[in-house]
């Protein structure tokens, strides 16, 4: 009796526990539902798309992937992890440097491939590749400090960050020139750049006044880590949020645009004028004029399948395509980027970049070196310029290009290789004035401008020349041939370097690595000068002035 009572007892508490659960994913599913009825994301579109228009929801589109870019001054910030690694990890300096290289090559090598994911797949698919790669890479970055793990953790680590920091950034990128390109195209791109530039002066100030905790260094850095995480994080979020929307907006235009089209046709068939004159498209042979025989077709004609008459466009027109279609919207991304490369003329443009990035990131990254042969000990002084210089060329740029080039019709070419032939011959005053005649900060200049220059101003050209729609992947093979030219000019200065300047006088004239700044001088204005020859066949292929 008490073994059934306990039973019984049993089974009702199940049955009421079961009743509960059952109640409560019923209420939560009629929140759901009232919640998504209340919210829904399309709908609120739609109704600001008809009240508004496209542009403000553009707009909305474009501050957003701006504001994920304020996390990314991460990437100018590495000296903020290499005084922990050294003092709380106890690495070497060539085991930071391989930290570095594999952050290096994950930012680099993967460019072309987000470019290609963005363009063929969609923008937002970086977005979870960055918000997966931050969740992976942080928490791998964070083990190890906790527990002291093997330091290889950390190469693979920083090269799932690299990775994930170049799809963050690609991703506001892209997003910004997709949803704000064709109002303003230079602002639209060069503004993710420039706040990736004021992100790392927000940074340090915030991680100076935050994490002062001198006494507990392993907790502080791991402060530090955990803010870095979760700041990016949220920026990804916020790049996803962005680009959804993007597309949303996108989605409402061409359905907006195909709605029109089918009333327009519509109102075109209803026509009593027009009733009939289908039949006469296929009309016999000699049914024009004296002919006895009907106008009205007896006979159907073959109806092709959309596979067979895209089959048959395909091949009669690929033969016949040249760069100058690459704007063509009825043209797959595979035919756009045999086009892309295809046209000899992207060649010479694909040199100036990757010289163009080498030549001012080697100076960059040398400056040090290059000061000692100029018997100068200052290198504070030069980096401040440096830094200013490409602050306010950054901003410059991307306020004022737009206006400049529509109001005067100065062709933004004409302005990039104006800095690339100015850089050039800065290059020769290095190598060719006397070193007490130097006037060293007029160099640090005009290298910060060009430097600058590169990744504000010329994904807006590739994007005036090639489209918008392979930008990713135009910019993504850019920057990732711009190794090439960071390569080049080092080999060429440590060659340089440790043949004349080891045994150098003190009593010399010239700085003693002057044969890599002449040679640097030659590439880049006689690249500067061809481009110029060739600018005029740039324009007149674009399907507006740029």
């Amino acid at each position: 009796m008490i073994s059934l009572h306990i039973s019984f007892s049993s089974r009702s508490i199940n049955a009421y526990q079961s009743v509960i659960i059952g109640s409560f994913l019923s209420f939560g599913k009629q929140v759901f539902m009232f919640m998504k009825k209340l919210i829904n994301p399309k709908q609120i579109i739609d109704q600001v798309y008809s009240r508004h228009g496209a542009f403000r929801l553009y707009l909305v589109a474009f501050v957003l992937s701006v504001i994920s870019c304020l996390s990314l001054g991460i990437l100018q910030l590495f000296s903020v992890f290499s005084g922990p690694f050294e003092d709380i990890l106890g690495y070497s300096q060539p085991v930071i440097n391989r930290i570095i290289i594999c952050q290096t090559a994950g930012l680099s090598l993967f460019t072309p491939l987000c470019g290609y994911i963005a363009d063929a797949k969609g923008i937002w698919i970086l977005c979870m590749m960055a918000l997966g790669g931050y969740l992976v890479g942080f928490n791998i970055v964070l083990e190890v400090v906790r527990y002291q793990l093997d330091h290889r953790l950390m190469y693979l680590a920083f090269l799932i960050l690299g990775c994930s920091h170049s799809s963050l950034l690609f991703s506001s990128l892209l997003n910004s020139a997709k949803a704000f390109g064709k109002y303003y195209k230079t602002l639209s791109i060069s503004t993710p750049n420039m706040m990736v530039a004021f992100s790392s002066f927000l940074q340090i100030h915030i991680l100076g006044y935050m994490f002062k905790n001198t006494q507990h260094p392993t907790e502080n850095f791991i402060g530090i880590l955990n803010f870095f995480f979760y700041s990016l994080l949220f920026s990804t979020v916020i790049s996803l949020i962005a680009c959804i929307l993007t597309d949303l907006v996108v989605s409402r235009e061409e359905e907006e645009g195909v709605s029109e089209e089918e009333e327009q046709f519509s109102n075109f068939a209803a026509s009593p004028l027009l009733t009939g004159a289908g039949a006469v498209i296929h009309s016999p042979t000699g049914s024009i004029i004296g002919s006895p025989r009907s106008w009205y077709v007896t006979e159907q004609p073959p109806i092709l399948s959309l596979d067979d008459e895209i089959s048959m466009l395909s091949s009669e027109t690929s033969e016949h395509l040249t760069a100058a279609d690459i704007y063509r919207s009825d043209l797959s991304y595979s035919t756009k980027i045999g086009l892309f490369f295809r046209d000899y003329l992207m060649y010479p443009l694909i040199c100036c970049c990757l010289m163009s990035i080498g030549a001012t990131e080697f100076f960059v990254a040398n400056i040090g070196s290059i000061i000692k042969s100029l018997k100068n000990s200052d290198l504070e002084g030069p980096l401040q310029v440096f830094s200013i210089t490409a602050t306010l060329t950054r901003f410059l740029i991307m306020t004022l290009t737009d206006y400049i080039c529509t109001k005067f019709s100065i062709s933004r070419l004409t302005i990039f290789l104006s800095m690339v032939v100015a850089c050039g011959l800065s290059h020769f005053y290095l190598s060719l004035v006397p070193v007490a005649n130097i006037h060293f900060d007029v160099i640090v200049v005009f290298n910060s401008i060009l430097n600058s220059a590169v990744f504000t101003l010329f994904p807006a050209i590739l994007a005036s020349i090639y489209g918008l729609d392979i930008l990713g992947t135009t910019w993504g093979l850019f920057s990732f041939a711009a190794i090439i030219g960071n390569l080049f000019f080092n080999l060429l200065f440590s060659f340089d370097f440790s043949t004349n300047c080891t045994q150098i006088s003190t009593q010399a004239i010239h700085i003693c690595s002057s044969l890599t700044f002449f040679t640097g001088g030659c590439i880049l204005v006689s690249l500067g000068v061809l481009l110029f020859c060739l600018k005029h066949r740039y324009i007149k292929r674009a399907p507006e002035f740029f």
